[in-house]
Order: C-alpha cells, then structure tokens, then sequence
C-alpha cells in the first residue's frame, strides 16, 4: 500500500525537479501526488491513488503544453555560438599563445587563444570555436593589405 508519506515525497521529489528544470513537465506529476495523498489520508485504495495520480498529471500536462510552449521559447540571441565564426572581436585582455586572453564579441566575453600574441585594444578574426574558446588571428583590415 502507499501511504502518505510516499505520495508526498515523490510530489516534493517532482516539485523540486521542476524548479531545476522550468519545464512544466514535472509539476504537474507533482500536483497529481499530492492529490493522491489527499486520496490516501482519506482512506482510498492504492489503484484509486494511482489511477487518480495518473488521470490528473496526464490532464494538466496535456491542457498546460500550449501555454509551456509559448512562455519556454528560446530567446532569438540564444542561437548557436557558431555565428560567432568570421565575427570581429575586440581584445579586452592581452592575447599570447601561453596562456590566451578575452575577447569581447557582440557585447559578450570570451576566454580567446592565438598562435601570436594580440595586444589590448586591437582586433580579431574569429576562426574557430573549440568548447568555449575562440580561436582566433589578428584582424586585417582591406587597409591593411595596401
């Protein structure tokens, strides 16, 4: 039989994942345990729990997902790091190919490496990422080449 004190736990355990994960997916098996133990301080039959458990976190997750959906989208900045490839960065904090430096790209900073040191104040290719790193080169300008 499942008491109580189950259903409660696996409502904190839900409850807690939800907060961990802002999906409104977990919450709703969570608000299904509790209404479960309500059920079982009541004196209902464990199938009645589970079945009720079941039935009401299927609902509300089945009526909440349009909502979800619309308030969980993706920010339009939240796209790919790989845009960052071919971008101009300027360096912020020395570049050598020791020990790297930061590069500040579209308002963003990030821990950049070089094969050549890059001083404070100029300017970058990025090349590549690699994990969170820019791989970068001294930016030449059309200027540059005359």
């Amino acid at each position: 039989m499942i008491d109580v004190q189950a259903w409660i736990f696996i409502a904190a355990l839900c409850f807690l994942g939800e907060m961990l994960t802002v999906s409104f997916f977990l919450l709703w098996f969570g608000v299904g345990a509790s209404v479960s133990a309500v059920l079982s301080y009541l004196g209902f039959d464990p199938l009645t729990q589970f079945i009720a458990f079941i039935i009401i976190s299927v609902i509300l997750l089945a009526l909440s997902r349009p909502f979800a959906a619309r308030i969980t989208k993706d920010s339009p900045k939240k796209a790919t790091s790989e845009r960052l490839i071919g971008q101009k960065g300027l360096v912020i904090e020395e570049l050598t190919p020791e020990k790297g430096g930061i590069v500040k790209v579209e308002g963003d900073t990030w821990r950049a490496i070089s094969s050549q040191t890059i001083k404070e104040g100029e300017y970058v290719f990025i090349k590549e990422i690699r994990g969170v790193k820019l791989i970068v080169e001294p930016f030449k300008s059309l200027d540059d080449n005359k």
